[in-house]
């Protein structure tokens, strides 16, 4: 028991020291402050003795701001200025009218923040249509559900008080289709309740990762659905085969 305990308190010992010699070093976590403390702390994870040198006990103070420390600042100053900006408190949202309130809803939904998920701020949204009794359903055209996972939509659908088939918007990716019309879905009876999400879309994806998601989409899931439009520049395929010599093989 005495061992184990003297070990652990080395590890300890080490992963602090290694901490504070990664914010110190213009190396960081490559200088050989850090790599000879790697090699103590794999030592006594082996349950090998060790004994940390002097020259390491004592990591000196670095003027430099720690690029997590910089980063925690600054998520700490964006919440405070978002939660400020929405007049977001506790318990609650303060709103001073209906009027307010929907204002607000718009404002939360149609945030571009990346601080808060798509379904807190949900959760945000619902929280004052609830205190106005207003109907939240105008509002589901502002969620993006591509952002949800299963269980955040059930969720969703009870709180606003749907069922799956009430809004095949929610359930059916194909309805947020880039390429597809609601008269193709109607003749080929895809306008209802399908379990699909859309992977991806090059307005929102870009072209160039195409291929990326292709390899994605036949390797990792079992079950998929295509759905392509190809456009092919005639003057600039003409020109083509213009440049080009065929030879016919009979």
């Amino acid at each position: 028991m005495n061992l184990k305990f003297c070990a652990s308190a080395g590890l300890a010992k080490v992963a602090s020291l290694h901490q504070k010699w990664v914010r110190s070093s213009p190396k960081g976590a490559l200088s050989s402050q850090c790599q000879e403390l790697n090699a103590l702390h794999s030592q006594s994870v082996d349950g090998a003795r060790i004994k940390i040198p002097d020259r390491l006990l004592t990591p000196p103070e670095s003027d430099v701001p720690y690029i997590i420390d910089v980063l925690g600042t600054a998520a700490a100053e964006f919440s405070s200025r978002f939660l400020g900006s929405h007049s977001i408190a506790e318990p609650g949202l303060i709103t001073h009218s209906k009027e307010h309130a929907e204002e607000l809803i718009h404002s939360l939904l149609g945030s571009d923040q990346n601080a808060v998920s798509e379904y807190e701020m949900f959760g945000l949204a619902f929280s004052v249509a609830r205190r106005y009794s207003m109907d939240f359903r105008p509002y589901l055209a502002h969620v993006d559900f591509g952002a949800l996972t299963a269980q955040e939509k059930y969720a969703l659908i009870s709180a606003v008080g749907l069922q799956p088939e009430d809004d095949p918007y929610i359930w059916n990716s194909l309805v947020r289709s880039d390429i597809l019309t609601a008269r193709d879905l109607e003749q080929r009876k895809l306008n209802r309740v399908l379990p699909l999400q859309r992977l991806y879309t090059s307005r929102t994806n870009g072209l160039a990762t195409f291929f990326q998601y292709l390899r994605i989409c036949t390797q990792e899931f079992t079950r998929k659905l295509l759905v392509l439009k190809v456009r092919i520049f005639f003057n600039h395929l003409h020109s083509m085969l213009r440049s080009q010599s065929f030879i016919r093989l009979d």
